[in-house]
């Protein structure tokens, strides 16, 4: 008899594991790295910010055991050099050759706004640093949100302020020539405008090769 028994418990326990066998080869698959695309800025005049993000990201992953929830992390580093046309053809590279699961960046808002729709079709999960409004407003896209602030966030309060704390009519405005100082002056005109305040100038700040900035100023009628 208890031959028998400890027969019958072998098999089964052989016919559970058989049963649940095949269950656990899907399991076995998924558990493959997750991979990470970083498009970051390691040359040119944002490589400063550039290099920092990337050594941030790396300390947290090297910390963790370069694994995240029980899975793998594989980063693949992307150097756009701030260049939008470079951030769109690193940008097919992440997708398209390297396979990535999901992209990280790009720093920079004009880079961002320069494969947004390319990211939208492939539909990649996106986790941008660039602050242009738009991005995630406007002309939002479901597969990609912002880990940042937005670059107008701080002036909405800021316009309020000076015009109705400040009893400020008139204002002069400074921001940077691409797409993150465009959208924070842009959007505290209307704001200061609507309270009954007036720009009357605008410093647009441009950079030199010889290391220098260079202001060019705009006369708002």
């Amino acid at each position: 008899m208890a031959r028998q028994i400890s027969r019958r418990k072998f098999m089964a326990a052989t016919g559970a594991a058989v049963a649940i066998a095949p269950a656990t080869k899907p399991a076995v698959a998924q558990q493959r790295p997750v991979k990470v695309g970083l498009m970051t800025v390691k040359t040119g005049g944002l490589a400063a910010g550039g290099v920092h993000l990337e050594e941030g990201i790396a300390c947290l992953l090297r910390d963790r055991n370069f694994a995240l929830a029980g899975r793998k992390i594989e980063l693949v580093v992307a150097d756009t050099a701030g260049v939008p046309a470079t951030a769109k053809a690193k940008a097919i590279e992440l997708v398209e050759r390297d396979k990535v699961d999901l992209i990280m960046g790009p720093l920079a808002a004009f880079e961002w706004l320069a494969i947004k729709d390319y990211l939208g079709e492939h539909k990649m999960p996106t986790m941008g640093f660039g602050g242009a409004e738009d991005l995630t407003q406007r002309h939002r896209d479901p597969y990609q949100v912002r880990t940042s602030d937005s670059s107008a966030q701080c002036l909405y309060p800021l316009a309020d302020y000076a015009s109705k704390e400040m009893k400020l009519t008139a204002a002069i405005t400074a921001g940077d020539d691409f797409g993150f100082g465009d959208t924070r002056v842009g959007w505290l005109q209307p704001i200061f405008r609507h309270d009954g305040g007036r720009r009357v100038k605008h410093l647009c700040p441009r950079y030199n090769p010889r290391g220098s900035l260079q202001y060019s100023g705009q006369t708002i009628p």
